[in-house]
């Protein structure tokens, strides 16, 4: 009896374990499929800024058309928009912004429009008008009037295109040139 007894319970035993080891390979299973699907899979990380205009997105190797356009306005302000007191400040946030490769020279020519701007006593001020970018290029055409003043009068002003090239690292689209294309 007691034999019969123990061969039914180790029967039973034997049957939990085989279905506990079937659902634990299953949990395994599921957890290296996820595993994998988690690596390949591109993530897209959508951004709404606290002034929202325009939502946009950016992914390991792309950025959105409109993320692009606001990051070309975004730095074409700090580039045009300067005052011999602010341009310090501005060339410190254009440079941690500047690729390695790039970052001499932008510097160079940051400093020379600096030591204009200090001893012009001039200040500078862009309104754009229109930007065309190029997601595939990393590359931004913006378009507006320069205007510069001495003191409250306006000694010029002229409707010029600047071009940016740019370069996506590591989830930060850095400057790697800037240059004027057309002045008037």
């Amino acid at each position: 009896m007691k034999l019969l007894f123990f061969n039914g319970r180790l029967k039973d035993l034997v049957g939990q374990r085989n279905l506990l080891l079937s659902f634990s390979l299953s949990l395994l299973l599921l957890n290296f499929i996820q595993s994998i699907s988690t690596l390949t899979k591109n993530e897209r990380i959508v951004v709404v800024p606290p002034e929202v205009r325009r939502e946009y997105w950016f992914e390991k190797n792309r950025v959105s058309r409109t993320y692009l356009e606001e990051m070309t306005l975004f730095f074409a302000d700090l580039l045009l928009e300067m005052s011999p007191e602010s341009a310090p400040f501005k060339r410190e946030i254009i440079l941690r912004n500047t690729s390695s490769s790039s970052y001499g020279t932008l510097k160079s020519q940051l400093l020379e429009g600096e030591e204009r701007l200090k001893k012009e006593h001039v200040t500078t001020a862009f309104h754009a008008n229109s930007v065309t970018v190029h997601p595939d290029k990393l590359t931004a055409i913006v378009t507006g009037d320069l205007a510069q003043f001495v003191g409250e009068k306006r000694v010029s002003q002229s409707r010029d295109t600047y071009e940016f090239q740019f370069s996506y690292k590591l989830g930060r689209l850095l400057i790697e040139s800037f240059k004027l294309l057309k002045g008037e």
